[in-house]
């Protein structure tokens, strides 16, 4: 009995740590290579407190191996556009201006059922209410209604108000992001022409957005 006392605490401070230093919150809020890591790490917990047999070490070493590891990709997948699309995917807009896209529906597989379910769980009630829905890397629906049906209603309050839909993250870290490029509805001949004509160096850049009313946010790196 003490046995098993014994290395039931060490395998729980042992997976305390490892889980504190990845950094995450919530299982909703894993990527899918670090809820493969956490499903691999609570097996090999349980192993050594079932099976007095077993070695405690030979589950510690391969937790301590999948940490490292997962740390390592999650490390290099900030630093490589490749790495961060293999092992965590892009966002994928399934809404844009109030338009459904229907492939990008199909190609992930969802059903239009299921779509309006997730908005539902988001308090739309109507989907004609919604100017942008997009599929986050983390699995979760962010929902976008449009400016006349945010709260406080702009139709009750009869005021109008021009649609400003959601900001593109054209760079990011220095580095163009042709995929939001092309969601904002512009080309890379533009944005070299404004950063010519504001005298801005990309490189300099920690963060530009822009949204479908044309606002410019520029948000530069900070002095390391």
């Amino acid at each position: 009995m003490v046995t098993v006392l014994i290395r039931t605490t060490i395998i729980y401070i042992t997976l305390l740590i490892a889980l504190r230093l990845t950094g995450k919150r919530q299982v909703g809020e894993l990527q899918i290579s670090e809820l493969i890591t956490t499903f691999m790490i609570s097996e090999l917990a349980t192993t050594p407190i079932q099976n007095l047999s077993t070695p405690l070490i030979y589950s510690i070493l391969p937790i301590v191996l999948l940490l490292c590891t997962e740390i390592v990709l999650s490390f290099f997948a900030t630093k490589s556009k490749t790495m961060k699309k293999m092992f965590f995917g892009n966002p994928s807009v399934i809404i844009k201006n109030g338009v459904i896209n229907q492939k990008e529906l199909s190609r992930l597989r969802i059903g239009i059922n299921e779509l309006l379910g997730e908005l539902r769980l988001k308090d739309v009630s109507d989907i004609s209410h919604v100017d942008y829905a997009i599929l986050e890397q983390n699995g979760k629906l962010s929902v976008f209604l449009k400016s006349g049906k945010q709260n406080v209603c702009l139709d009750d309050m009869k005021i109008r108000k021009q649609s400003e839909g959601i900001s593109h993250a054209v760079i990011i870290d220095g580095e163009i992001n042709i995929s939001n490029l092309s969601y904002a509805n512009k080309t890379e001949k533009w944005l070299h022409k404004y950063l010519h004509a504001h005298n801005i160096n990309m490189e300099e850049i920690f963060l530009l957005t822009v949204n479908d009313a044309n606002e410019i946010t520029v948000v530069y790196k900070e002095e390391k």
